[in-house]
Parts: C-alpha cells; structure tokens; sequence
C-alpha cells in the first residue's frame, strides 16, 4: 500500500489535535519527571514559563565562614568565593532540571559587597515546596582536631553562638531538632532525655534537681553556662551520660511532659520527658587543610558504593585532580592522627590515618548496609554543596501576564489570523484564503503538539514567537502565490505551474527562513532564559515553515485546483 504525503500529513494533524486535547503530564515527585497521562482536558496541561504562572523567590545567602578563617589573603579569599559560586550555580541548575518545575532563573546579585544566590521556579506556589528544593544540602567536610587551647576570644564567640541558638530555639520551640539539624560539626548537640533517675541525667541537672522541678512545661530556659560532665560516643554522633569526661559550655533546656511515677527502685518520682541543646565552649575540630586550601566538596566529583576488604558496605567518594592533590598532601601531613568526616554535619566516622592516601578515592565506612549506602551514595551526589546556603529571603512572585495570558495570546492571534485572512481574499481570492487558513491552523497544531511532547515552558517570549508566525508562516504562501501567477500568465498547466511556483519560490523562502534561523540561534546563543526561550521557539517555527507549511500549501493547491479541474 503506498501512503501518499496527503495522508501523512493528515494523520499528523489529527494525531497533533488528539495530543493537545487528551494528553497531559503528572509530575512524579519520586523520580522528578513530568510522564504523560490520558486527560479529557489536555488544554490546561500545557507547561507554563515563570511570567505565566507565576511561581517563588528565594534569597540564598553563601556561609564562608570556615573558608573567611584560613584564607587571610583578600585576593585568594576571593577567587575560592568565585568557585565556590560556580559550584552551587551548577548543581542549582543540575538539581531544579531534574525537578519537574516550570520555568525558573539562577542568578548571583551583589548587595551591600555580598554576594547572593537568587532563584526563581515557575509553576511552585508552595514555598515550603520551593525550599524542599533548592535549600537542601549535604555538604561534606574533612576535620581534624583542634589543637588549639580555647581563650577568652573563642569562648567569648562560642557564647555569643550559644545566645544566637536561644534565641532561634525560643522563637520556634516546636522545631528545635529541625533547625538544628546537621550542626554537630559545630559542636552543638540536641538531646531528648526520658527519666528521673539522677544516675541518668547529665552532671549538670544532677548538681542542679531545681532545675527541672521548677520548670513549666513547654518554657525554654537558658543560658546555663557550666560543666556537662558526660562523653562523646564513638565518632561523636550523640551525647551520653556518665563517664565524667568534663565538657564546658552551654545549656538550654524545656520540659515536654512531667508526671508523677515511681523511679527504678520504685520509691515516688516525678517523670521527665525534656529536651536540651548543649553548645560547647570550643570546636573540636577543624576544617582539614594542607595549609592553603581546605578539604572539602569543593572538588568533589561523586560517589558510588562498594565492599571494603572485611566485606563490608562502604560509600566511596571520587576526587577530581585538585581535590586528589590536596586530599594527599593533608593526609601525609597528619599520619596517626584522626580525620572525621561529616556530612550534612552529621559525623559518620572519624578512622585514624594510617598513611598517605594519593589515590583519588576516599572511603566513608560507617557500619552501613547496602542499602544505607545507597542511600548515601545518592544523596552525596545530588545534594552536596560545598558551602551552606542560608535563606533569607522567600516570597511569591505573581505572573507578569496574569492567569488569563494564553487566552490573551490566543486572541491576539486570531485577530492576526482574521487580518491575514482579509489580506489574502482581497489579493488571491476566496480559495486561497481559505487554503492559507488551513495551513496556519495546522501550523499552529502541530506547533502546539511539539510544545507538549518537548514539555517546553511557555513565557511571554514563546508566546511572543507564536504571534508572529502567523505573519512568517504565510509568508512562504504569498511567495508561492505569486509564482503561480507568473507560470500561468506564461500560459502552463495548472498542475505543472503549481509544482514550479514551489520550486522557483524555495529559494527564496529557505534563504529568508535561514537568515531568521541565524538570528534565532543567536539569541539563543545569550544564555538568558529570556532570549532561549525566544530563540528556541523562533527556530522551531523556522523548520515548520520550510517543512510542513511549504509542502502542505503544495499539496493544497493541488486539492484545490488541480483535482476540481480534472472533475470538470
């Protein structure tokens, strides 16, 4: 059976109409793809760009600040700061790609000599959503032990950051453990204690019973500045009681539940359910460093799992050159001393280094399972960041064009669509008129197809685009119209000077679709979302025109005119 063009054209435009009204995208939280689904109101399924739908501002700020205490130099400070940028950049754009959003902008913007990390996401109304999203962060760090001795200075600053998280803690009390998360390579510990019995409670609530007993319920009390009296568990994953290693620093405490009981030996008690957050006086550990640069992710590259040699799971991190260098020359440098490593600020081991190790590869084994490790390994390569952002701003951003802009657009362009159609009775008369009103509406089908099948974010550009082809698509029609004219005053067939008007005028059509082409890629070329999505969509009308617009108008003058003539 021999499938002629004008079936394949018309199977193109009904399976093109099909498209736009029964086929839309479900986003699938889970792997962070936008899947196709059979829908009876496929219209409203198109993706919409950030001027369309509107969407979320967040305002990242970058913390340097274990970078600000071992680069003194303002020149080599700077320079780290500027890769740093180009870091988070990246896995901003690698990380919101994968997301499913609708349209979005990253962009660093100075204020006040600080630099900040701006993101825009269209389609996301839920800041909370928002923030899931760009804010989550693993960073991974490389320490040592400090072999500094606190003073004055230090403690002063480690009280002042004990008063910073009383003051964060009493303004949300429900959320402590939340914010914070991930903060004991700062040496500050969240703990829930259940009980009454001294023996098992820390030093500082045994020497103070009042403490608790006077407390109200759900009150936050702090600073209680003094000895802890407990030790780190192995790789200082929690606070424990009861071995009288001395810790300094400070408290603050509230009860969540207290009721009367009976304790161990079962004499009357009152029962405690509290929570504490306990800043030390001192870091523990520092940032790991050959001297000029700090080891970190700054170069990492990424991490798979693997076995170690007794057979156990362990996540493996792979460094890029620099990073391979660095890791050698620190690792020479502190043989038989330990190295912690942190990850989203949470210790998961701390092995003594045994020799230098110049490999490219560092082995994280924190008793894991295949499947934790998994877990790890994943995470570490599609949230680290090498320095924490911290929000400081978020707000909703309305669209610039309203909920009503595709039907704006749609207007406008049936206003074009009738204006053109007017232009073309009045110059070629009634058949052609309605041959050229076939072809944009076909045009404008299958445009509308590709756009759901691509998933493209429509904006103010694209519609911008979609607009104008009406007049770069008819465009192509006039050229052909008038060659016909001219092969049949030259006394031709019907037949024959239709099929020489199109090759006589595909010269001139494709040179003027080029030339647009170029300007398009240009713009695309730019880098910002504005022109891309310009250039995008004018290079895709630009291929319609020259293969589908062209050959379809052929094969309609042929409908039109060849075939009624042959009838007669």
């Amino acid at each position: 059976m021999k499938i002629s063009k004008q079936m394949i054209f018309t199977v193109l435009f009904i399976v093109s109409v099909v498209f736009i009204f029964f086929v839309g995208r479900k986003f699938d939280p889970q792997t962070g793809a936008r899947n196709f689904i059979i829908t009876s109101n496929g219209v409203s399924h198109f993706r919409k760009g950030l001027d369309v739908s509107g969407g979320t501002k967040l305002v990242y700020k970058i913390s340097y600040d274990k970078y600000e205490k071992v680069y003194t130099n303002p020149t080599e400070l700077a320079a780290i700061k500027k890769t740093i940028e180009t870091i988070i950049m990246k896995n901003i754009d690698s990380r919101i790609s994968k997301l499913g959003v609708s349209d979005y902008k990253a962009y660093v913007q100075n204020l006040d000599d600080q630099n900040y990390i701006v993101v825009e996401i269209g389609g996301i109304a839920d800041l909370d959503q928002a923030k899931e999203l760009i804010g989550k962060t693993l960073e991974l760090e490389f320490k040592l032990q400090n072999p500094e001795e606190p003073t004055k200075t230090t403690i002063a600053a480690r009280k002042l950051l004990a008063n910073q998280v009383l003051t964060e803690i009493t303004k949300d009390p429900e959320n402590i453990q939340k914010m914070l998360e991930g903060r004991m390579s700062e040496n500050i510990y969240h703990t829930i204690y259940t009980g009454n019995t001294l023996a098992e409670l820390p030093d500082l609530y045994k020497t103070n019973p009042k403490l608790l007993d006077d407390a109200q319920t759900g009150k936050i009390y702090g600073l209680i500045e003094g000895n802890y009296t407990t030790i780190y568990q192995q790789g200082d994953s929690a606070l424990t009681q009861g071995t009288g290693v001395r810790l300094d620093g400070y408290t603050m405490f509230r009860v969540l539940d207290k009721k009367q009981g009976k304790d161990l030996s079962g004499n009357a008690a009152t029962l405690y359910v509290f929570e504490d957050v306990f800043v030390q006086d001192r870091e523990t550990r520092v940032a790991a460093t050959d001297g000029q640069t700090i080891l970190n992710g700054a170069y990492f590259k990424f991490a798979n799992t693997s076995t170690s040699e007794l057979g156990e799971a362990v996540v493996v991190i792979n460094l890029d050159e620099k990073w391979k260098e660095i890791f050698c020359n620190v690792t020479q440098a502190n043989i038989g001393k330990p190295m912690a490593i942190f990850v989203g600020g949470n210790l998961l081991t701390a092995p003594n280094i045994q020799s230098k190790i110049c490999g490219g590869t560092a082995e994280i084994n924190g008793s894991f399972t295949s499947e934790s490790a998994k877990q790890l390994s994943n995470a570490l390569n599609e949230w680290t960041l090498p320095a924490p952002l911290i929000l400081m701003q978020e707000e909703k951003i309305s669209p610039s064009l309203g909920d009503n802009a595709l039907t704006g657009a749609l207007r406008w362009w049936l206003i074009g669509f009738v204006a053109i159609m007017i232009l073309i009775y009045a110059m070629y008369g009634v058949k052609k008129m309605l041959l050229t009103g076939i072809v944009l509406i076909s045009f404008l089908a299958v445009l509308a197809a590709f756009m759901k099948l691509t998933d493209y974010a429509l904006s103010l550009s694209g519609i911008a685009v979609i607009i104008l082809s009406i007049g770069m698509g008819v465009d192509a029609n006039i050229l052909i119209y008038e060659r016909l004219r001219e092969e049949l005053k030259e006394g031709k067939s019907m037949g024959g000077a239709i099929d020489n008007a199109k090759d006589r005028s595909w010269s001139a059509i494709r040179d003027g679709q080029i030339s647009t082409g170029i300007i398009a890629f240009v713009l695309f070329s730019m880098g910002t979302n504005v022109f891309k999505g310009f250039g995008s969509m004018l290079i895709v009308t630009m291929l319609l025109t020259l293969f589908f617009n062209v050959p379809l108008t052929k094969i309609l003058l042929h409908a039109f005119f060849v075939s009624k003539k042959k009838a007669n």
